[in-house]
């Protein structure tokens, strides 16, 4: 498909709103990079559009409706090239993304472009489609809120490895913020009151990050019922209800729904993660490795909701290790260490593990040598420095930190 993709176009849509600060790290790295940078303003009242001009966007205003789709298609309406990418202004894409990007494009083609948005700092992924045909009447998006591409159903889908950055929540208050206004488009969402799936889930996912875990709970529970064909979201329903009645303290439901989700979804690797993770802070050890175990072998990340799937295999890993540690399986347990430390190196924990459990076997110099790593990654770390005291009792610890 990439030799056949070199004469379409690329275009870029943005929607903004007193987006002032961003545009330099958001719209200037890519607008020389396109054909094309059309920009819809819904109501700036600082220099947005100005700055926007200025990089060669042509802007378009339009009245916030609140309806986000609404503004976007307005945008789709104006394009003109063979391909459009839609970015906020909160998020940005490399040159070599775009590059990327190219390389898929092909006169008259079919198919959207997937990226992996990742969330900054806090880290989530979650898969999009970014790129698409340009073809009015035939693309378009829906929903007011956490809107979704609409396009013929035989459209192809190209996985690329591109990352767009999202930094727009890095903020609490402006996070808490855009969460407010959310659910102000939620609860007045059509689609919300017809109980739609998705809509309820959103709902309550939005209830969940702004910690009114009563409420969340009642539309997860809502979402929960409701029918839906999307596997991944419906487990992450499931997943965000246990999680919130674990806020309001009620573990025995939370253990209850993570339990329901399994018996539906038994290769579910998140729903083990998830289920692992609430059985280890309730003290059941031996059941949380045997859900951590096999969310490590069908994998604990899930791509429709945004969980860092390293991350998450870290902390199984890690989490294992200790559980292991502690019934005096050493094997085991310095083998799941050794995978945590492979999948997070900069973290100094697992380091540490390995040190206390290289020592517990009389290894000393090998115990030495992992303190030795803890210290290059975390110099204060009390533990670690403590402990190569004790192993070198006549050398000061930061004659061995280089």
């Amino acid at each position: 498909m990439g030799s056949l993709g070199q004469t379409a176009t690329l275009g870029l849509a943005m929607i903004m709103k007193n987006e002032a600060a961003n545009l330099a790290r958001s719209l200037a790295p890519a607008a020389g990079l396109v054909d094309e940078v059309v920009v819809v303003d819904t109501g700036s009242s600082d220099r947005s559009r100005e700055l926007a001009r200025g990089l060669g966007a042509r802007v378009l205003e339009f009245d916030w409706v609140d309806d986000f789709s609404a503004a976007r298609n307005h945008g789709l309406a104006a394009a003109s090239t063979d391909f459009i990418l839609w970015l906020d202004a909160d998020n940005s894409v490399s040159p070599e993304g775009l590059a990327e990007f190219r390389r898929h494009l092909a006169p008259g083609g079919e198919f959207t472009l997937w990226a992996t948005e990742v969330v900054t700092p806090q880290g989530d992924r979650l898969r999009q489609k970014r790129v698409f045909p340009n073809r009015p009447g035939l693309v378009r998006f829906e929903g007011r809120v956490h809107e979704q591409l609409v396009h013929p159903p035989h459209w192809g889908a190209v996985q690329t490895g591109v990352e767009i950055l999202h930094w727009g929540y890095a903020e609490a208050p402006a996070a808490r913020q855009k969460g407010e206004r959310n659910l102000e488009l939620l609860l007045n969402c059509p689609e919300t009151l017809a109980g739609d799936f998705y809509w309820l889930y959103q709902t309550g996912r939005t209830l969940f990050n702004l910690r009114r875990f009563i409420e969340a709970s009642a539309w997860l529970e809502k979402a929960a019922a409701a029918k839906t064909d999307n596997r991944g979201l419906w487990g992450h329903c499931l997943i965000l209800w246990s999680q919130t009645l674990v806020r309001l303290g009620r573990y025995a439901e939370a253990e209850k729904i993570a339990r329901r989700l399994l018996a539906r979804e038994p290769g579910y690797g998140p729903g083990h993660y998830h289920l692992g993770r609430l059985l280890y802070d309730a003290g059941q050890a031996r059941a949380a490795g045997e859900s951590l175990e096999a969310a490590l072998i069908l994998g604990p990340g899930d791509q429709a909701w945004g969980a860092d799937p390293d991350e998450c295999n870290f902390k199984a890993a890690f989490l294992l290790g200790r559980i292991w540690a502690g019934e005096g399986r050493r094997l085991p347990a310095r083998q799941a260490f050794g995978l945590a430390r492979e999948l997070k190196p900069s973290h100094p924990e697992p380091a540490y593990a390995l040190a206390e459990a290289a020592l517990a076997e009389g290894q000393a110099d090998e115990a030495r040598g992992h303190l030795q790593r803890v210290l290059e990654l975390a110099p204060h770390h009390r533990r670690a420095r403590e402990l190569f005291s004790r192993l070198n009792p006549d050398d000061g610890v930061d004659a061995h930190v280089r």
